[in-house]
């Protein structure tokens, strides 16, 4: 009798375990797309659902910016930086500062997010504008390789899973040599992150004419300046967004791809625009053109003198700024605006011979640049300017 009766408890036991598992993996199969932001109760709340596409974070952030005011009342935030780059390089690169900045303001109102990222705009959607695919860049010394620091990998993990696979998205690093990074390569794969050699991937033609740069600066140990160079060679070429190895996605850049033809954001002094986040279709007129720029810039004869007078007063950080760095996006964004005129009536500013009009907008800093932990109402992420590219044996 006691035999039977432990026979019939383990039974129901068996069967109650059964039963849990069964509902916990119902549960499971059937959770809120949403539950990917877990305890980011701000992304949860201003998000929904696209059918193809999954979880789209809507921003709340003001309708109208003031690039304008803003770039001069706080020009004084970071210096050197911000009043060079006032009164030094857009002077020199004959840009009306003020002008250019109204221009900057009348792009963000007849692009806002308000305009370009709508519900019913959104959910119409079929195609992103922009290919989903994220591009970063890891360029080392060849004889005293480094890898990538945990701190580094975890922001890489975390950008992935808010731009999942499932979804249609792609992440790429490109590298010098896989094998040099043992560590990295193989813990970022494991986790579906593709790794590309550039040299075995593109063809010199494909580097746009810029591969004697690319090569020369990374001969200096100069990779800063070599991996500035080299985003803008796979952008033009696929298309996609870039993003600094120090930055970390908080939430889905998915409605901007859907959106946008090109997206950048400004960095916390209203100066310029921060090249560690930026996306664009493939062939984007500002990424040719700051193609060309930084190829002007890293010829001394022809390079502008605000390039080497950044060299000679303020340092490696500065003159990589300038040749290479934000302040070239900057004179990029700038010279393009000018050129092809302001916007109305939400219309973009560059007409494609093909009839494509494009829809480019520059954020201000709360968006790319929140400098807490990229989770207020109006941030995609947040960077950590970590300076890799001054450090460790990188030398601009």
């Amino acid at each position: 009798m006691t035999n039977c009766l432990k026979r019939k408890r383990v039974k129901i036991l068996y069967l109650l375990c059964s039963m849990a598992l069964l509902v916990g993996s119902t549960l499971e199969a059937s959770d809120n797309p949403l539950d990917m932001y877990g305890n980011d109760h701000t992304g949860r709340n201003q998000s929904f659902v696209h059918p193809k596409f999954g979880p789209i974070f809507g921003i709340n952030i003001f309708k109208l910016s003031n690039f304008a005011h803003d770039s001069d009342a706080k020009q004084n935030q970071w210096n050197p930086g911000s009043p060079y780059y006032r009164h030094c390089v857009l002077p020199q690169e004959g840009i009306d500062t003020h002008k250019a900045y109204q221009r900057m303001d009348e792009l963000y109102r007849e692009n806002h997010p308000d305009i370009a990222c709508k519900y019913e705009v959104l959910m119409a959607k079929t195609e992103p504008k922009i290919p989903l695919i994220t591009h970063s860049v890891w360029f080392t010394n060849p004889f005293q390789p480094r890898e990538l620091k945990d701190q580094f990998l975890h922001w890489y993990q975390e950008s992935c899973r808010m731009n999942s696979k499932d979804k249609g998205w792609r992440h790429i690093l490109w590298v010098q040599d896989r094998n040099k990074l043992p560590h990295t390569t193989g813990w970022l794969e494991h986790r579906g992150v593709e790794i590309k050699e550039m040299y075995k991937e593109l063809t010199d033609e494909e580097f746009c004419g810029l591969r004697p740069q690319v090569d020369h600066e990374l001969s200096q140990s100069k990779f800063g300046r070599a991996a500035d160079v080299f985003r803008a060679i796979v952008l033009y070429k696929y298309g996609g967004i870039y993003r600094d190895i120090d930055f970390e996605m908080t939430r889905p850049f998915t409605g901007l791809a859907l959106a946008y033809d090109f997206f950048a954001g400004i960095e916390h002094a209203y100066s310029y625009p921060c090249n560690a986040m930026m996306g664009c279709r493939p062939g984007h007129p500002i990424i040719s053109k700051l193609m060309e720029i930084m190829r002007r810039n890293l010829d001394s004869s022809k390079a502008p003198a605000y390039v080497q007078d950044s060299l000679q007063k303020h340092g490696d950080l500065l003159h990589t700024i300038c040749a290479t760095g934000p302040v070239a996006l900057g004179v990029a964004v700038k010279t393009t605006i000018l050129a092809n005129g302001a916007t109305e009536h939400g219309l973009p500013i560059y007409a494609q011979p093909d009839g494509h009009k494009d829809r480019n907008i520059i954020f201000p800093p709360e968006v790319f640049f929140n400098i807490k932990d990229g989770r207020s109402h109006a941030s995609f992420g947040w960077h950590a300017f970590a300076t890799t590219w001054l450090k460790d044996g990188s030398k601009g």
